[in-house]
């Protein structure tokens, strides 16, 4: 049974299979985009797990009666009961295989639920995702488990009950190697605010991307016209907090001053981003959220989503 698939290897991807991330993940390196190498825990693991630890029956009733005013202990009864449940060793195995094939020192292993980085709903951050993790099994298999429990993060909950999507989905799991990131940021192929298809907005800041996915800290903005690729607008963030991947996961640290006061990005870099933006919304036939970093002045993909909340279709 192959519940271990590597992104470089897969011939018909299935979101059912991958789930979102990972779906979109083989089509961009499928397509010649520059993916941290990796593989996915298909959502088969998933369930088989579930079945294991005979908890299918228990979550499925504890799903039913969730609700707008009880999400928060119903969530948190099926979280507990997937992180206390044992991997056998068949699926154990395949991870293992995995990783030895895999052959880095740490990873990073991201949720990627089914219905997440669709059209319809992105669910971006609001599942787990845990970096810099040392390639030891136990340690690996345990974070797996919790990407599993995160389908049930309040946050998570709550954006299904709003758009109606069934709770009990799959969820699979992306292994990757962890990319020491000097500089991360996002990319969105129209302004996110004004919504002005002629604008890519660009943003960055030193060291891994967690600091502007959680808030820490506010990035540099780049506004880049989309027809000529011209820099219309640079604005410098305060960039307080640098987080860096070591060998006990992330870390926070000071920013020094002079790289608070100055940009992240150079020019040629920010033409090679808009550049590969581009393809990759041609790509997709439709406005992509980006997350990117660079190590070593090599730009990597790390994800790309449709941009879902458009109040105009494009």
């Amino acid at each position: 049974m192959n519940m271990v698939k590597f992104l470089n290897e897969i011939n018909e991807p299935k979101v059912s299979e991958l789930g979102g991330k990972g779906h979109s993940l083989d089509v961009l390196i499928n397509n010649g985009f520059n993916i941290p190498k990796g593989f996915v825990i298909t959502s088969e693991a998933f369930f088989k797990f579930l079945d294991n630890n005979n908890l299918m029956e228990k979550i499925e009733k504890l799903n039913s009666e969730i609700n707008k005013n009880n999400f928060k202990e119903k969530g948190k009864e099926i979280k507990n009961l997937i992180v206390r449940g044992k991997i056998t060793e068949e699926i154990a195995s395949e991870i293992e295989k995995g990783l030895n094939k895999l052959n880095v020192q740490y990873v990073s292993v991201r949720s990627s639920a089914v219905s997440e980085d669709s059209l319809k709903a992105s669910f971006a951050g609001l599942h787990d995702t845990f970096l810099s993790v040392k390639v030891e099994l136990n340690l690996v298999l345990e974070n797996v488990k919790k990407c599993w429990a995160s389908l049930f993060n309040e946050r998570a909950v709550v954006y299904r009950i709003r758009k109606e999507i069934p709770h009990l989905e799959g969820m699979a799991v992306v292994i990757q190697d962890m990319i020491p990131a000097d500089v991360s940021g996002t990319i969105f192929t129209v302004h996110p605010d004004t919504e002005e298809k002629n604008s890519i907005v660009i943003e960055s800041s030193w060291g891994l991307g967690e600091s502007i996915v959680t808030g820490l800290v506010t990035p540099d903005r780049y506004i880049v016209e989309k027809k000529t690729l011209t820099v219309v607008m640079r604005i410098l963030g305060r960039k307080k907090i640098t987080v860096k991947a070591d060998e006990n996961g992330i870390t926070r640290i000071d920013t020094p001053n002079y790289k608070m006061n100055m940009f992240c990005l150079d020019n040629a870099t920010i033409d090679n981003l808009a550049k590969i933006s581009l393809n990759i919304e041609n790509l997709y036939k439709y406005p992509q959220d980006i997350e990117w970093c660079i190590s070593d002045n090599k730009i990597w993909i790390l994800q790309s989503r449709p941009i879902t909340n458009l109040k105009v279709k494009s």
